[in-house]
């Protein structure tokens, strides 16, 4: 409980625009994201997840809550943004507690309800004490966590001081999640009260995870890193990748395996000098319609995942 104070005080303290040089800072604290930046449903059922483990980063959530649609059972998340936990159950007790509107009310802020209009109705208090219950009865934490700030401060002062501001209109964020399907979502809510993730406030370069995973996703981290981390970060995790287990190396944006190099991009988009060091893992380039393609409807826009195959 006190590590969870310290946590929650530096939550506070960034709703009162405070500087916070706290352990996550020091990381390289990022902010939470409300949805996903990728399209999920995209590459999800190039994985095998079915009673599956996993192991993934990212502070939306979505990762685990598209998991937990295809049946996967044991499911482990490691992020340097320590309310990821938090922000995980309140979508759950969301889930369960709203209807899909409601959610997407709850949840939503940029472009909604209407293209370049901002949601005044974000975090709302008659949605929040609707799924209050649900929330402390799932992780006490987290209730204690929500209950606070959510009662101190306004929803967009939330939204604007704890979460990124980048964020896809619905229909994209619709497109790109299995669980926001309307039939899905409604099967969802009887799902999540038996599945409770574990949770790593952790740096994925530096922290070390014990257990063994048929499946991990690490998103796209190595976007934004040099090749050397990418390479760093393959090595560390299929260290702890299952035989015939799949490691999502890094999502890439609107790129297919022939895709030329432009010189302002991140390293990793050179993709021969990527692929020459990740040569031992001969990781597949599996391509799908991107985020770009499902705002504009053109599938044309792709993006990609590189997949290593343990063998």
């Amino acid at each position: 409980m006190k590590n969870f104070e310290i946590v929650l005080d530096s939550a506070l303290k960034r709703c009162n625009d405070e500087f916070v040089c706290d352990q996550a800072f020091q990381n390289g604290f990022s902010e939470l994201y409300s949805f996903t930046t990728e399209n999920i449903s995209g590459y999800i059922n190039s994985f095998d997840l079915k009673e599956k483990s996993l192991l993934t980063v990212g502070s939306s959530g979505d990762q685990e809550l598209n998991a937990i649609v295809k049946c996967c059972k044991d499911i482990t998340v490691l992020d340097i943004n320590p309310y990821t936990k938090f922000y995980y159950y309140l979508k759950v007790a969301g889930i369960i507690e709203l209807s899909k509107d409601e959610f997407l009310e709850f949840f939503k802020y940029k472009s909604y309800p209407k293209v370049f209009r901002d949601n005044n109705n974000v975090f709302n208090k008659k949605s929040y004490d609707k799924l209050k219950m649900t929330l402390r009865l799932l992780d006490y934490e987290s209730y204690l966590f929500w209950d606070e700030l959510i009662n101190n401060y306004s929803g967009e002062k939330l939204r604007k001081q704890l979460f990124s501001m980048d964020e896809d209109r619905t229909e994209v964020i619709e497109k790109a999640n299995l669980y926001l399907d309307n039939y899905i979502f409604e099967n969802l809510k009887s799902k999540l009260t038996h599945i409770f993730p574990n949770f790593i406030t952790g740096n994925i370069f530096q922290d070390e995870v014990s257990q063994l995973f048929d499946v991990i996703w690490l998103s796209n981290i190595g976007v934004y890193h040099s090749r050397e981390k990418v390479k760093v970060m393959t090595d560390k995790s299929s260290n702890i990748l299952k035989n015939n287990g799949s490691l999502l190396i890094s999502y890439l944006y609107q790129t297919v395996e022939n895709t030329k190099y432009q010189q302002d991009w991140w390293p990793i988009y050179d993709l021969p000098k990527t692929l020459k060091l990740l040569e031992e893992y001969n990781p597949q380039f599996i391509s799908f319609t991107g985020v770009k393609g499902l705002k504009f409807d053109n599938q044309n826009i792709k993006d990609s995942i590189l997949v290593y195959k343990k063998k």
